[in-house]
């Protein structure tokens, strides 16, 4: 039965599963465990079994390539989580040393935890989906709180980016308005209150992903056509209008987060860019001009690293609309991608991160001429 239009909205929970090839990336220990988890459970007996009733799991036992993908995958996902956790740790470590919240170190805490989870959730719902999930007779909710986790955190994550811009604008960029005159003065406290709102808004909106189940009408797709498994599509209670709720959530996700990333950035670039040449000009205080584009660089690179897994995630989402054999490691690589960039573009802008792990690594404190490249009125040292 065709699969209506307004169902391909939850494509990004489904599809996944519905190529006949990409999950052959899976690492041999957690093949080893789920035929052994099957096994105890009487549901399959052999690896043909096993590969009859999950027919897109295409794997070669012992095989090189399989092993370095294994060894990628992991290396990826520990040290986005790692370079992430450490980012979270030592910021509020600080925060707690100074003994009060500090914006910039907020919106790094946040973007970190967000990061995290982003990083960690991602994975598991691929994992999951290697296990053929959506076969199983119902769906578990530890899958509906994996979801609900993935776009919470990418929530989370994409908004705290879109605030860090605007406070690097409205501190850097000088406003003639009365009205940007007083918010550049409580710019602080306004985007405290922004990442509050944010942080509670992720919590409250995707909380309708718990309720997902399999209904009488959900629909069916068939591996192959002499498979038993059939994907189900998980629908959401009849009393929420799907295509209304999905719509929202996907323009918080992404259309809206981009209105407030690119305008604050091309404000902040074409003012630094006209400071720069200015003080150049007069050859006055170009140590300072130098600091100033080091953050504007920092800031448009990190805008540039949500932009990009965004395309990579969209260019993902529509090739399985339209039935290409795309591997399901697009997904997984691209939000690897934005945790692992993120997350080091994050300690590349703070001066506390780059002495932090610059002790860690080599034992001692960087130069104070390298920890002074991003003081001053940016916050960001």
């Amino acid at each position: 039965m065709a699969m209506p239009y307004h169902q391909s909205t939850l494509s990004l929970i489904y599809i996944i599963s519905e190529s006949h090839y990409s999950q052959k990336q899976i690492c041999i220990g957690i093949l080893i465990f789920s035929i052994k988890w099957y096994v105890n459970n009487s549901l399959l007996h052999n690896k043909e079994e096993f590969c009859q009733n999950c027919s897109h799991l295409v794997i070669t036992m012992g095989s090189g390539q399989h092993e370095v993908q294994l060894y990628g995958i992991a290396v990826l996902v520990i040290i986005g989580v790692l370079w992430n956790t450490f980012n979270l740790i030592t910021t509020m470590f600080q925060q707690w040393k100074a003994g009060g919240v500090q914006t910039v170190g907020l919106i790094i805490s946040t973007i970190s935890l967000g990061n995290v989870f982003l990083h960690l959730s991602t994975f598991g719902i691929v994992v999951t989906m290697w296990h053929g999930v959506l076969c199983w007779d119902d769906l578990p909710m530890f899958f509906c709180v994996m979801l609900y986790v993935w776009l919470s955190s990418s929530y989370l994550s994409f908004w705290s980016i879109a605030w860090l811009s605007v406070l690097y604008c409205v501190k850097v960029v000088n406003f003639t308005s009365e009205l940007f005159a007083k918010i550049k003065t409580n710019i602080s406290p306004i985007i405290n209150v922004a990442l509050a709102v944010t942080f509670l808004n992720s919590c409250v909106m995707f909380s309708p992903f718990f309720s997902l189940n399999y209904r009488n009408e959900s629909y069916v797709t068939p591996v192959t056509k002499n498979t038993t498994c059939v994907i189900k599509t998980p629908l959401f209670p009849t009393w929420i209008n799907m295509n209304l709720y999905v719509l929202v959530f996907i323009c918080y996700l992404a259309p809206l987060p981009v209105m407030v990333m690119v305008p604050s950035s091309i404000r902040l670039v074409v003012h630094l860019c006209k400071h720069t040449l200015e003080m150049r000009k007069n050859k006055t205080d170009v140590q300072s001009a130098d600091s100033y584009l080091l953050v504007c660089k920092l800031t448009v690179a990190l805008v540039g690293v949500y932009i990009t897994t965004l395309t990579i995630i969209s260019l993902f989402y529509l090739s399985k609309l339209y039935g290409s054999d795309i591997s399901i490691n697009s997904l997984l690589l691209g939000y690897s991608f934005y945790c692992i960039a993120s997350g080091v573009l994050l300690t590349i802008s703070n001066k506390n991160l780059r002495e932090k792990l610059w002790a860690l690594f080599c034992g001692t404190k960087a130069s104070n001429a390298s920890s002074k490249s991003l003081s001053g009125e940016t916050g960001a040292a």
